[in-house]
Protein backbone atom coordinates (compact mmCIF):
# COMPACT_ATOMS: atom_id res chain seq x y z
CA UNK A 1 0.00 0.00 0.00
CA UNK A 2 1.44 3.70 -0.83
CA UNK A 3 1.59 6.02 1.60
CA UNK A 4 -0.64 8.55 2.89
CA UNK A 5 -1.68 11.41 0.73
CA UNK A 6 0.18 14.71 0.86
CA UNK A 7 0.04 17.42 3.75
CA UNK A 8 -2.46 19.94 3.40
CA UNK A 9 -0.31 22.88 2.81
CA UNK A 10 1.84 21.10 0.75
CA UNK A 11 -1.14 20.86 -1.68
CA UNK A 12 -1.60 24.44 -0.98
CA UNK A 13 2.15 25.36 -1.72
CA UNK A 14 1.66 23.54 -4.89
CA UNK A 15 -1.34 24.71 -6.23
CA UNK A 16 -0.29 28.12 -5.24
CA UNK A 17 2.76 27.89 -7.69
CA UNK A 18 0.82 26.31 -10.34
CA UNK A 19 -1.58 29.90 -9.75
CA UNK A 20 1.35 32.04 -9.93
CA UNK A 21 2.94 30.38 -13.21
CA UNK A 22 -0.82 31.24 -15.44
CA UNK A 23 -1.15 34.98 -13.55
CA UNK A 24 0.41 36.16 -16.67
CA UNK A 25 -2.30 34.64 -18.75
CA UNK A 26 -5.41 35.00 -17.04
CA UNK A 27 -3.97 39.34 -16.57
CA UNK A 28 -3.73 39.01 -20.72
CA UNK A 29 -7.37 38.01 -20.66
CA UNK A 30 -8.39 40.45 -18.54
CA UNK A 31 -7.18 43.20 -20.74
CA UNK A 32 -8.57 41.44 -23.60
CA UNK A 33 -11.87 41.17 -21.66
CA UNK A 34 -12.39 44.57 -21.44
CA UNK A 35 -11.53 45.42 -25.04
CA UNK A 36 -13.71 42.89 -26.02
CA UNK A 37 -16.83 44.66 -24.18
CA UNK A 38 -16.19 47.54 -26.41
CA UNK A 39 -16.81 45.33 -29.51
CA UNK A 40 -19.71 43.51 -28.27
CA UNK A 41 -21.55 47.13 -27.37
CA UNK A 42 -20.62 47.91 -30.97
CA UNK A 43 -22.54 45.05 -32.22
CA UNK A 44 -25.59 45.17 -29.82
CA UNK A 45 -25.72 48.85 -31.04
CA UNK A 46 -26.11 47.74 -34.95
CA UNK A 47 -28.52 45.36 -34.30
CA UNK A 48 -30.90 46.80 -31.08
CA UNK A 49 -33.44 49.11 -30.87
CA UNK A 50 -32.26 51.74 -27.94
CA UNK A 51 -34.46 50.41 -25.54
CA UNK A 52 -34.08 47.37 -25.37
CA UNK A 53 -30.25 47.75 -25.47
CA UNK A 54 -29.41 48.47 -21.96
CA UNK A 55 -31.09 45.56 -20.70
CA UNK A 56 -29.40 43.04 -23.38
CA UNK A 57 -25.96 44.47 -22.44
CA UNK A 58 -26.91 43.81 -18.63
CA UNK A 59 -28.14 40.47 -19.27
CA UNK A 60 -25.16 39.03 -22.04
CA UNK A 61 -23.43 40.79 -23.92
CA UNK A 62 -22.22 39.78 -26.92
CA UNK A 63 -19.00 38.28 -28.10
CA UNK A 64 -18.71 38.55 -32.06
CA UNK A 65 -15.64 35.90 -33.01
CA UNK A 66 -12.92 39.50 -33.17
CA UNK A 67 -12.53 38.05 -29.36
CA UNK A 68 -10.85 35.75 -30.40
CA UNK A 69 -8.51 37.66 -32.46
CA UNK A 70 -8.15 40.02 -29.61
CA UNK A 71 -6.86 36.74 -27.94
CA UNK A 72 -4.66 35.88 -30.39
CA UNK A 73 -3.11 39.15 -30.74
CA UNK A 74 -2.76 40.14 -27.40
CA UNK A 75 -2.23 36.78 -25.33
CA UNK A 76 0.11 35.66 -27.60
CA UNK A 77 -2.30 32.76 -29.32
CA UNK A 78 -1.40 33.57 -33.06
CA UNK A 79 0.79 30.86 -34.74
CA UNK A 80 0.18 27.58 -37.03
CA UNK A 81 -2.54 25.49 -35.82
CA UNK A 82 -0.47 22.00 -37.10
CA UNK A 83 2.17 20.60 -34.93
CA UNK A 84 5.32 18.32 -35.09
CA UNK A 85 5.50 15.78 -31.82
CA UNK A 86 8.57 13.33 -30.83
CA UNK A 87 8.32 9.25 -31.25
CA UNK A 88 4.79 7.63 -30.33
CA UNK A 89 4.41 4.88 -28.72
CA UNK A 90 1.47 3.21 -29.64
CA UNK A 91 2.38 2.25 -33.59
CA UNK A 92 -1.46 2.11 -34.87
CA UNK A 93 -2.87 2.45 -38.77
CA UNK A 94 -2.36 5.79 -38.78
CA UNK A 95 -4.48 8.63 -41.38
CA UNK A 96 -1.19 12.64 -42.64
CA UNK A 97 1.59 14.18 -43.48
CA UNK A 98 3.54 16.65 -42.44
CA UNK A 99 3.98 19.16 -39.55
CA UNK A 100 0.75 21.10 -40.71
CA UNK A 101 -2.66 19.91 -40.33
CA UNK A 102 -5.55 21.28 -42.20
CA UNK A 103 -8.08 18.72 -41.44
CA UNK A 104 -11.54 19.22 -43.62
CA UNK A 105 -14.79 17.26 -43.37
CA UNK A 106 -13.46 15.44 -46.61
CA UNK A 107 -12.28 11.62 -44.81
CA UNK A 108 -15.45 12.15 -41.78
CA UNK A 109 -17.68 10.21 -43.25
CA UNK A 110 -14.95 7.46 -43.92
CA UNK A 111 -13.60 7.83 -41.00
CA UNK A 112 -17.51 7.35 -39.36
CA UNK A 113 -18.03 4.55 -41.22
CA UNK A 114 -14.90 2.50 -40.12
CA UNK A 115 -15.92 3.06 -36.78
CA UNK A 116 -19.40 1.81 -37.44
CA UNK A 117 -18.28 -1.18 -39.06
CA UNK A 118 -16.66 -2.25 -36.55
CA UNK A 119 -19.63 -1.94 -34.26
CA UNK A 120 -18.44 1.43 -32.25
CA UNK A 121 -16.00 1.49 -29.22
CA UNK A 122 -16.13 -2.14 -27.77
CA UNK A 123 -13.33 -1.60 -25.28
CA UNK A 124 -12.61 -5.37 -24.75
CA UNK A 125 -11.39 -7.18 -21.93
CA UNK A 126 -11.19 -5.40 -18.93
CA UNK A 127 -11.31 -7.36 -15.96
CA UNK A 128 -14.21 -9.82 -14.85
CA UNK A 129 -14.83 -8.02 -11.15
CA UNK A 130 -18.07 -10.82 -10.58
CA UNK A 131 -21.28 -9.37 -8.97
CA UNK A 132 -19.09 -6.34 -6.71
CA UNK A 133 -17.30 -3.51 -6.37
CA UNK A 134 -13.78 -3.73 -5.99
CA UNK A 135 -11.90 -3.16 -2.63
CA UNK A 136 -9.94 -0.71 -4.55
CA UNK A 137 -11.16 1.99 -6.33
CA UNK A 138 -14.36 0.75 -4.42
CA UNK A 139 -16.16 1.31 -7.51
CA UNK A 140 -15.81 4.75 -8.34
CA UNK A 141 -14.77 6.02 -11.50
CA UNK A 142 -14.41 9.90 -12.82
CA UNK A 143 -13.76 9.98 -16.29
CA UNK A 144 -12.22 13.53 -17.96
CA UNK A 145 -12.42 14.48 -21.25
CA UNK A 146 -10.12 16.96 -23.12
CA UNK A 147 -11.16 17.17 -26.78
CA UNK A 148 -9.69 19.92 -28.98
CA UNK A 149 -12.59 22.20 -31.26
CA UNK A 150 -10.22 23.37 -33.12
CA UNK A 151 -10.85 23.09 -37.32
CA UNK A 152 -8.70 20.53 -37.73
CA UNK A 153 -10.49 17.90 -35.80
CA UNK A 154 -13.89 17.63 -38.03
CA UNK A 155 -12.45 13.90 -38.95
CA UNK A 156 -11.06 12.80 -35.48
CA UNK A 157 -14.45 13.74 -33.70
CA UNK A 158 -16.34 11.97 -36.22
CA UNK A 159 -13.95 8.76 -35.16
CA UNK A 160 -14.33 9.81 -31.64
CA UNK A 161 -18.50 10.01 -32.02
CA UNK A 162 -18.49 6.69 -33.56
CA UNK A 163 -16.60 4.92 -31.04
CA UNK A 164 -18.82 6.07 -27.98
CA UNK A 165 -21.85 4.17 -28.37
CA UNK A 166 -19.82 1.33 -27.28
CA UNK A 167 -17.57 3.21 -24.57
CA UNK A 168 -20.76 4.26 -22.70
CA UNK A 169 -21.76 0.36 -23.28
CA UNK A 170 -18.74 -0.97 -21.38
CA UNK A 171 -18.92 1.65 -18.73
CA UNK A 172 -22.71 0.40 -17.83
CA UNK A 173 -22.28 -3.42 -19.00
CA UNK A 174 -18.91 -4.58 -17.93
CA UNK A 175 -18.95 -2.13 -14.91
CA UNK A 176 -22.95 -2.31 -13.95
CA UNK A 177 -22.28 -1.74 -10.26
CA UNK A 178 -19.71 1.16 -10.79
CA UNK A 179 -20.28 4.67 -9.65
CA UNK A 180 -18.73 6.73 -12.63
CA UNK A 181 -18.88 10.72 -13.31
CA UNK A 182 -18.38 11.50 -16.98
CA UNK A 183 -16.81 15.28 -18.08
CA UNK A 184 -15.77 16.57 -20.93
CA UNK A 185 -14.14 19.91 -19.89
CA UNK A 186 -14.28 23.37 -21.80
CA UNK A 187 -10.66 22.83 -23.51
CA UNK A 188 -10.15 26.93 -24.21
CA UNK A 189 -12.49 29.03 -22.27
CA UNK A 190 -14.71 30.13 -24.67
CA UNK A 191 -18.16 29.22 -25.86
CA UNK A 192 -18.34 28.77 -29.29
CA UNK A 193 -21.45 30.07 -30.41
CA UNK A 194 -20.27 33.13 -30.23
CA UNK A 195 -18.93 32.73 -33.74
CA UNK A 196 -22.40 32.32 -35.35
CA UNK A 197 -23.30 34.94 -33.84
CA UNK A 198 -21.18 37.12 -36.28
CA UNK A 199 -22.40 40.05 -38.63
CA UNK A 200 -21.48 37.96 -41.92
CA UNK A 201 -23.72 34.80 -40.68
CA UNK A 202 -26.22 35.23 -37.87
CA UNK A 203 -25.86 38.91 -38.35
CA UNK A 204 -27.00 38.96 -42.16
CA UNK A 205 -27.99 35.58 -42.97
CA UNK A 206 -29.90 34.49 -39.88
CA UNK A 207 -27.96 31.50 -40.30
CA UNK A 208 -24.64 29.75 -38.63
CA UNK A 209 -23.85 28.20 -42.46
CA UNK A 210 -24.37 24.46 -43.65
CA UNK A 211 -21.75 23.20 -40.65
CA UNK A 212 -24.25 24.49 -37.86
CA UNK A 213 -27.35 24.50 -39.93
CA UNK A 214 -29.23 23.78 -36.22
CA UNK A 215 -27.80 26.71 -34.42
CA UNK A 216 -30.74 29.11 -33.56
CA UNK A 217 -29.73 32.72 -34.38
CA UNK A 218 -30.09 35.32 -31.71
CA UNK A 219 -30.71 36.56 -27.86
CA UNK A 220 -32.75 33.39 -27.21
CA UNK A 221 -29.77 31.62 -27.47
CA UNK A 222 -26.94 33.61 -26.41
CA UNK A 223 -29.00 34.91 -23.13
CA UNK A 224 -28.73 31.42 -21.51
CA UNK A 225 -24.82 31.34 -21.93
CA UNK A 226 -23.77 31.46 -18.06
CA UNK A 227 -20.35 32.22 -16.59
CA UNK A 228 -19.35 28.34 -16.66
CA UNK A 229 -20.14 27.76 -20.57
CA UNK A 230 -17.38 30.58 -20.99
CA UNK A 231 -14.74 28.94 -17.57
CA UNK A 232 -11.48 27.10 -19.07
CA UNK A 233 -12.12 23.83 -17.54
CA UNK A 234 -15.71 23.37 -16.47
CA UNK A 235 -17.84 21.12 -17.87
CA UNK A 236 -19.29 21.11 -21.50
CA UNK A 237 -23.52 21.31 -21.82
CA UNK A 238 -23.52 23.59 -24.28
CA UNK A 239 -21.53 23.00 -27.47
CA UNK A 240 -22.15 25.50 -30.24
CA UNK A 241 -21.13 26.17 -33.98
CA UNK A 242 -19.60 24.05 -36.46
CA UNK A 243 -20.18 20.19 -36.23
CA UNK A 244 -21.50 20.86 -32.48
CA UNK A 245 -25.05 19.95 -30.59
CA UNK A 246 -25.96 23.35 -30.62
CA UNK A 247 -28.39 22.61 -27.53
CA UNK A 248 -28.32 22.46 -24.13
CA UNK A 249 -27.58 19.17 -22.94
CA UNK A 250 -29.67 18.84 -20.21
CA UNK A 251 -28.03 16.14 -17.50
CA UNK A 252 -28.96 13.89 -14.42
CA UNK A 253 -29.04 15.75 -11.42
CA UNK A 254 -28.28 19.02 -13.33
CA UNK A 255 -24.86 18.84 -13.25
CA UNK A 256 -22.01 19.29 -15.68
CA UNK A 257 -21.41 15.87 -15.99
CA UNK A 258 -23.05 12.75 -16.60
CA UNK A 259 -23.48 10.53 -12.79
CA UNK A 260 -23.75 6.75 -13.39
CA UNK A 261 -26.23 5.60 -12.40
CA UNK A 262 -28.79 8.02 -12.62
CA UNK A 263 -28.89 9.45 -16.18
CA UNK A 264 -31.54 7.40 -18.21
CA UNK A 265 -29.94 7.54 -21.30
CA UNK A 266 -26.15 7.84 -21.06
CA UNK A 267 -24.77 7.48 -24.80
CA UNK A 268 -27.26 10.17 -25.64
CA UNK A 269 -25.96 12.48 -22.93
CA UNK A 270 -22.11 11.74 -23.70
CA UNK A 271 -22.97 12.11 -27.33
CA UNK A 272 -24.36 15.94 -26.47
CA UNK A 273 -21.58 17.01 -24.21
CA UNK A 274 -18.51 15.47 -26.59
CA UNK A 275 -19.86 16.77 -29.68
CA UNK A 276 -18.13 19.93 -29.31
CA UNK A 277 -17.73 21.06 -32.64
CA UNK A 278 -15.03 22.76 -35.00
CA UNK A 279 -15.34 26.08 -34.31
CA UNK A 280 -12.93 26.86 -31.25
CA UNK A 281 -9.33 28.05 -31.11
CA UNK A 282 -6.17 26.66 -30.46
CA UNK A 283 -6.73 24.94 -26.96
CA UNK A 284 -4.48 25.62 -23.89
CA UNK A 285 -4.87 21.74 -22.85
CA UNK A 286 -2.66 21.57 -20.27
CA UNK A 287 -4.27 24.82 -18.45
CA UNK A 288 -7.55 23.46 -19.23
CA UNK A 289 -6.32 20.16 -17.22
CA UNK A 290 -5.09 22.19 -14.37
CA UNK A 291 -8.61 24.10 -13.85
CA UNK A 292 -10.78 20.73 -14.19
CA UNK A 293 -9.20 19.22 -11.66
CA UNK A 294 -8.53 22.71 -9.13
CA UNK A 295 -10.00 23.18 -6.02
CA UNK A 296 -11.74 26.15 -7.19
CA UNK A 297 -13.95 24.61 -9.66
CA UNK A 298 -14.60 21.26 -8.01
CA UNK A 299 -15.97 23.37 -4.66
CA UNK A 300 -19.48 22.99 -3.33
CA UNK A 301 -20.08 26.28 -5.52
CA UNK A 302 -17.92 25.70 -8.42
CA UNK A 303 -18.71 24.81 -12.07
CA UNK A 304 -17.95 20.83 -11.40
CA UNK A 305 -19.43 20.62 -8.10
CA UNK A 306 -18.94 17.13 -7.07
CA UNK A 307 -17.60 15.72 -10.46
CA UNK A 308 -13.56 14.94 -8.65
CA UNK A 309 -13.63 12.46 -5.94
CA UNK A 310 -10.92 11.93 -3.36
CA UNK A 311 -11.72 8.08 -3.20
CA UNK A 312 -12.66 7.46 -6.90
CA UNK A 313 -9.87 6.21 -9.99
CA UNK A 314 -9.32 9.49 -12.25
CA UNK A 315 -9.37 8.34 -16.20
CA UNK A 316 -8.02 11.42 -18.33
CA UNK A 317 -8.17 11.26 -21.92
CA UNK A 318 -7.21 14.24 -23.93
CA UNK A 319 -8.15 14.32 -27.82
CA UNK A 320 -5.80 16.74 -30.21
CA UNK A 321 -4.63 16.32 -33.62
CA UNK A 322 -1.90 19.43 -33.08
CA UNK A 323 0.82 20.30 -30.03
CA UNK A 324 -0.24 22.43 -26.91
CA UNK A 325 1.43 25.46 -27.46
CA UNK A 326 -0.84 27.62 -25.85
CA UNK A 327 -0.56 26.67 -22.28
CA UNK A 328 1.24 28.68 -20.12
CA UNK A 329 2.17 26.22 -17.83
CA UNK A 330 4.59 22.94 -18.52
CA UNK A 331 3.84 18.38 -18.23
CA UNK A 332 6.01 19.06 -14.79
CA UNK A 333 3.16 21.52 -13.77
CA UNK A 334 0.10 19.41 -14.95
CA UNK A 335 1.37 16.40 -13.18
CA UNK A 336 1.85 17.85 -9.96
CA UNK A 337 -1.75 20.01 -10.27
CA UNK A 338 -2.84 16.10 -10.78
CA UNK A 339 -1.78 14.56 -7.89
CA UNK A 340 -2.36 17.84 -5.53
CA UNK A 341 -6.09 17.13 -6.70
CA UNK A 342 -5.76 13.03 -6.20
CA UNK A 343 -2.39 12.82 -3.70
CA UNK A 344 -1.99 9.45 -5.09
CA UNK A 345 -0.75 8.74 -8.33
CA UNK A 346 -1.57 5.61 -8.94
CA UNK A 347 -5.52 6.64 -8.68
CA UNK A 348 -4.84 8.19 -12.26
CA UNK A 349 -4.91 7.20 -16.09
CA UNK A 350 -3.66 9.21 -18.20
CA UNK A 351 -4.60 8.44 -22.26
CA UNK A 352 -3.94 10.33 -24.88
CA UNK A 353 -4.38 10.15 -27.90
CA UNK A 354 -2.19 12.35 -29.99
CA UNK A 355 -0.33 12.12 -33.25
CA UNK A 356 1.79 9.36 -33.86
CA UNK A 357 4.70 8.41 -36.24
CA UNK A 358 3.90 7.47 -39.97
CA UNK A 359 3.98 4.03 -40.96
CA UNK A 360 2.94 3.41 -44.26
CA UNK A 361 1.18 5.49 -46.84
CA UNK A 362 -0.11 8.44 -45.14
CA UNK A 363 -3.96 8.86 -44.76
CA UNK A 364 -5.57 12.32 -45.73
CA UNK A 365 -6.53 15.03 -43.15
CA UNK A 366 -4.67 14.34 -40.55
CA UNK A 367 -1.02 15.09 -38.91
CA UNK A 368 1.92 12.94 -37.85
CA UNK A 369 4.99 13.76 -35.53
CA UNK A 370 7.99 14.46 -36.49
CA UNK A 371 10.59 14.13 -34.09
CA UNK A 372 10.01 15.12 -30.63
CA UNK A 373 7.37 13.94 -27.68
CA UNK A 374 4.48 15.33 -27.52
CA UNK A 375 3.61 17.18 -24.17
CA UNK A 376 0.18 15.11 -23.23
CA UNK A 377 2.69 12.05 -23.71
CA UNK A 378 5.39 13.46 -21.57
CA UNK A 379 2.70 14.03 -18.87
CA UNK A 380 1.35 10.65 -19.83
CA UNK A 381 4.90 9.07 -18.89
CA UNK A 382 4.59 10.26 -15.45
CA UNK A 383 2.15 8.22 -14.40
CA UNK A 384 2.38 4.57 -13.95
CA UNK A 385 -0.92 3.70 -15.76
CA UNK A 386 -1.14 5.75 -19.37
CA UNK A 387 -1.51 4.62 -23.01
CA UNK A 388 -0.74 6.78 -26.02
CA UNK A 389 -3.13 6.20 -28.39
CA UNK A 390 -2.60 7.94 -32.25
CA UNK A 391 -5.12 10.41 -33.19
CA UNK A 392 -4.98 9.18 -37.12
CA UNK A 393 -5.86 5.40 -36.48
CA UNK A 394 -8.62 4.26 -38.76
CA UNK A 395 -10.27 2.95 -35.41
CA UNK A 396 -10.02 3.98 -31.53
CA UNK A 397 -11.09 0.50 -30.70
CA UNK A 398 -7.66 -1.34 -30.25
CA UNK A 399 -6.69 1.69 -27.63
CA UNK A 400 -9.68 1.60 -26.05
CA UNK A 401 -9.12 -1.78 -25.37
CA UNK A 402 -5.77 -1.53 -24.09
CA UNK A 403 -7.51 1.22 -21.70
CA UNK A 404 -10.09 -0.52 -20.60
CA UNK A 405 -7.43 -3.29 -19.11
CA UNK A 406 -5.47 -0.35 -17.72
CA UNK A 407 -8.74 1.18 -15.82
CA UNK A 408 -9.22 -2.11 -14.22
CA UNK A 409 -6.07 -3.08 -13.48
CA UNK A 410 -5.37 0.54 -11.83
CA UNK A 411 -8.97 0.19 -10.08
CA UNK A 412 -8.06 -3.21 -8.89
CA UNK A 413 -4.71 -2.08 -7.32
CA UNK A 414 -6.08 1.49 -6.12
CA UNK A 415 -6.16 1.97 -2.17
CA UNK A 416 -8.12 4.79 -1.14
CA UNK A 417 -6.41 7.31 1.88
Amino acid sequence: MRAGGRAPRRKAARLANLSSRCSARRACHQAVSASASAVRDTALASVTPPAERAKLIVMRRLAPAVALELLAVGCGDGGPSAFSTGPGVTSLPQTTTGSESSSSTSGAEDSAAASASSGGLDMGGPPDFGTHQPLGCRGKIDFLFLISRLHTMTTEQQQLLGSLPGFIDTITTTFPDFDAHIMVANPDGTWTGWVCEQPHLCGQTGSCGPSAADYVCGPDTWLTVTECDETLGAGLTFNAGGNATNRRCELYGGHRYITLPGEPDPAAAFDCIARVGTSGAQPPTGDALIAAVSPELNAAEGCNAGFLRPDALLVVTAIMDNEDQKSMTKPADWYEAIVAAKSDPDSVVVLPIVPQPLVGEPAPNCTYDEGYKPKLEQLAEMFRYHAEGDVCAPSYVPFFEQAASLVGEACDSFIPQ
